[in-house]
């Protein structure tokens, strides 16, 4: 079987975000599966962040075993390209090499996967932002393509927006269980970001002037966000800040506790595995899929705006020995489950990839319909309340 994923995005290594990274770990394991092809292409031209390639010194780390610039081909155990004027290019090459899939996620998504229906071609689209714009979510369930979804909150809104269920896989994650945190080090924030919770972060961090805390760079900060967050940081000496790296490892080592004060509905929440597989326990927002990742290797906070609350969590768990070591030996465990082991992981979306794509019921199908009508007829909507109470 040939996977191709494509996205608009450039894929992993090129971009290093936590989507990204989930496919390539997802893209070498199902590589190595006996008759299986995967391949990965992204766009030349993406506006956001024009494509380089890695630097040298970075390749072991990142999994590079080989490059080809005449071609613009990495290997990472399958081939990654980019593509000049991606759409028509990338419809040639799903007519050239008839892919038995086409995989797709995040921005783009619909066109790669509206060119993949045109030309006859399975797809499958992987969610992993809760924050998905609805109409395109509902134009790509029309297309009778495959739905998967980085967490069953995120299937469950998937079902609710389209009538259409979504499988769920979760994104593996870098498990690190040969690096243990350090119980003495910094309380760590990964992704300084407003919507991540950095107002959050830096308040308690003022109101715990004793204790040290690490804000560690994810998405890449232009030059204007790093000049008002230093500006931020230079009334705060509890706190420092670093530069983002392709080794997270580097990062857990200094790290006894991980918070992540989110304020958005994540998809999911990968720095928590990572972090409970280094024993590190994680204090987090009762938000979107953050809840599947933590499980009970750490604290969730339901009154995710009120600092107090967070303060007093962090006390808990830094001031009391026997309660961080609970916490870290159960980090440990539920990042070592087989739910999130990423072969397991691979083995369950090869599954999804090879069967058919599910379709809608009648009773989804008329319910979707009924609502879609409702929207757009307001007098329907009104007879509609009516007759259901």
């Amino acid at each position: 079987m040939r996977i191709l994923y494509a996205s608009e995005r450039p894929p992993y290594p090129f971009f290093l975000g936590g989507a990204a990274r989930a496919a390539h770990m997802l893209l070498v394991r199902m590589a190595a599966m006996p008759n299986m092809v995967c391949e990965a292409v992204g766009s030349r031209d993406y506006a956001v962040s024009p494509w380089r390639f890695p630097d040298t010194a970075d390749h072991a780390t990142l999994g590079i075993r080989s490059v080809d610039p005449a071609r613009d081909e990495l290997n990472c155990g399958y081939s990654v390209r980019l593509l000049p004027d991606f759409y028509p290019t990338l419809a040639a090459e799903i007519e050239r090499t008839r892919p038995g899939l086409v995989w797709s996620q995040l921005e783009g998504a619909l066109p790669v996967l509206q060119t993949a229906h045109r030309l006859g071609v399975t797809g499958l689209c992987y969610v992993h932002d809760a924050e998905f714009a609805l109409a395109e979510m509902r134009a790509i369930a029309a297309l009778d393509c495959h739905l998967i979804a980085s967490s069953g909150f995120l299937a469950n809104k998937v079902q609710r927006a389209t009538g259409r269920r979504a499988g769920v896989v979760y994104p593996p994650a870098e498990l690190y269980f040969d690096t243990p945190g350090d119980p003495e080090g910094s309380v760590t924030m990964i992704n300084p970001h407003p919507v991540k919770g950095l107002d959050t972060f830096l308040e308690i961090a003022r109101r715990l002037p004793a204790v040290n805390f690490l804000l560690q760079e994810s998405w890449k900060l232009d030059d204007a966000a790093l000049d008002t967050l230093h500006r931020r940081l230079a009334e705060l000496p509890n706190v420092r800040f670093a530069h983002r790296v392709s080794d997270m490892r580097s990062v857990y080592r200094q790290t006894r506790l991980l918070i992540a004060p989110s304020r958005w509905e994540e998809g999911f929440g990968m720095v928590a595995l990572e972090a409970q597989s280094c024993g590190i326990p994680v204090i987090a927002s009762r938000r979107g899929g953050l809840p599947e990742a933590v499980g009970d290797g750490g604290l969730l906070i339901d009154d995710y705006l009120n600092v107090d609350t967070w303060v007093k969590a962090i006390d808990s768990v830094l001031n009391d020995a026997v309660h961080y070591r609970t916490l870290a030996e159960r980090a440990r465990r539920h990042a070592a489950s087989d739910t999130f082991a990423p072969d397991a992981l691979a083995r369950r979306l090869y599954t999804i990839a090879q069967s058919r794509p599910e379709r809608p019921g009648w009773l989804a199908q008329g319910a979707f319909a009924a609502q879609q009508r409702a929207r757009n007829w307001p007098l329907f909507g009104r007879l509609l309340r009516r007759l259901v109470g």
